[in-house]
């Protein structure tokens, strides 16, 4: 049974994952569904709009906390000893519990938290005082971005300055959210399978690690002295805004594609590590 899958038995297990995953991790949903009513209060007690630009990014930032939390609080005994044993006596081939896993991890807590913290903030924005003007989803993408770093919502180099817009679509910048989302989901998944204790803070700490030293040698890598980035970020000048504009949305979907790879990587490894999970 251990590489089957049966949709009758998955739908047991998802019924039965999701008794579980709300009496586990309920009442975290709501509360960081209603945490940017903080903002909201902030503007009515003191009177002040300087927190407004912060709703859209601390909104993706709860989401990305939820994500972190939700495998070691509701998948936290599947890779010990003795607790385990119940996950592992489940009644369903490792596929499923993997394929279970990963749609409560990687689907349900994001749309969950992200669209159940925009309604809360869209609510509040109905409300004549509090400071928020609109619904988060009335903004521009260039809104956004303002809302997200407080920058004019325009990409800047050299002389030249480009829309944000412009430079990266709507569809390309939604597709690489859900790599991003689906990828930071497999991250913590395979470190819950992997740490016995503190899962997330070890995860969270393997992860900036792992992305230092990464960055550090790929720094060192493109800024070498002979290197071709170097000699073409110093000539950067003679780059017309149609080439700049087709670097940046080359360079996103590279990005996306590298993320795929290693998102299917780290969520092979999980679902090995489930397979082969010794109790």
């Amino acid at each position: 049974m251990n590489n089957t899958f049966s949709f009758n038995r998955f739908k047991d297990l998802l019924l039965k994952d999701g008794k579980m995953y709300i009496r586990n991790y309920g009442t975290n949903l709501i509360v960081f569904c209603c945490l940017n009513a903080i903002f909201w209060v902030f503007n009515l007690l003191f009177g002040s709009s300087s927190v407004q630009g912060f709703r859209f990014g601390m909104l993706c930032t709860w989401t990305a906390l939820a994500m972190m939390m939700v495998p070691e609080k509701a998948y936290g005994k599947a890779n010990l000893s003795r607790e385990g044993v119940g996950f592992a006596m489940l009644p369903a081939s490792s596929l499923e519990k993997f394929v279970s896993m990963f749609i409560y991890c990687a689907i349900v807590t994001p749309v969950v938290v992200f669209f159940g913290g925009y309604l809360v903030d869209a609510l509040l924005s109905l409300f004549p005082f509090g400071g928020f003007e609109k619904p988060i989803h009335l903004y521009t993408i260039n809104e956004v971005v303002r809302m997200i770093d407080n920058s004019e919502g325009v990409v800047q180099s050299s002389n030249m300055e480009l829309s944000f817009g412009d430079v990266f679509p709507v569809g390309v910048i939604r597709t690489s959210l859900y790599v991003g989302i689906i990828q930071w989901a497999a991250i913590f998944m395979l470190g819950n399978m992997v740490f016995k204790k503190h899962k997330a803070g070890k995860t969270f700490a393997s992860y900036l690690g792992i992305s230092y030293v990464l960055s550090t040698i790929f720094g060192l890598a493109f800024t070498s002295s002979n290197s071709r980035l170097k000699q073409w970020l110093e000539n950067m000048d003679s780059v017309s805004e149609e080439e700049m504009i087709q670097i940046a949305h080359n360079g996103m979907i590279c990005g996306m594609v590298v993320g795929l790879i290693i998102t299917a990587v780290l969520l092979y490894f999980t679902y090995r590590k489930i397979k082969t999970q010794k109790y």
